[in-house]
């Protein structure tokens, strides 16, 4: 599970339920009004805030999900996962648009730049990629 905290109060106002397996991360959409979840259970999952209402659900890794955000625009979703690849999906229908390979070891991370247009991912190989977030090539790769 995962919960939703009040900042102001510090009390759970929300409890969100779904996943088969230990959460790995929660970010809020942009907007405040989504939240995505990462899970051990190689899912990533959209959730309402306001309700706790499961709207989606992120199938296509095959190990578990180390992290998921939202891009700036709220449009798309990048999972980063122990299966040594990141995606994107459509937030909107859950669809996955690329998928980002090319690490040799697993992605603990991945982070849209401020206009969505690319992506960067960590791995434990030592590695960042960047990545172009229409075409799903990767344009850089910083090693150590």
């Amino acid at each position: 599970t995962a919960k939703v905290w009040s900042a102001a109060s510090g009390e759970c106002i929300r409890t969100l339920q779904g996943h088969s397996d230990d959460v790995s991360s929660a970010a809020f959409s942009p907007n405040g009004m989504l939240v995505v979840t990462a899970s051990i259970d190689c899912t990533a999952k959209l959730w309402c805030a306001e309700t706790g209402e499961c709207l989606k659900t992120f199938v296509g890794h095959r190990m578990q999900v180390n992290s998921a955000v939202f891009s700036p625009d709220g449009l798309l979703v990048a999972t980063a996962s122990a299966d040594c690849t990141a995606k994107l999906w459509r937030r909107s229908d859950a669809a996955c648009v690329f998928t980002l390979d090319g690490h040799e070891d697993e992605v603990l991370s991945a982070s849209f730049s401020p206009d969505s247009s690319s992506v960067v991912t960590a791995s434990v190989d030592g590695t960042a990629s960047f990545w172009n977030a229409k075409s799903g090539e990767c344009s850089r790769r910083l090693n150590p």
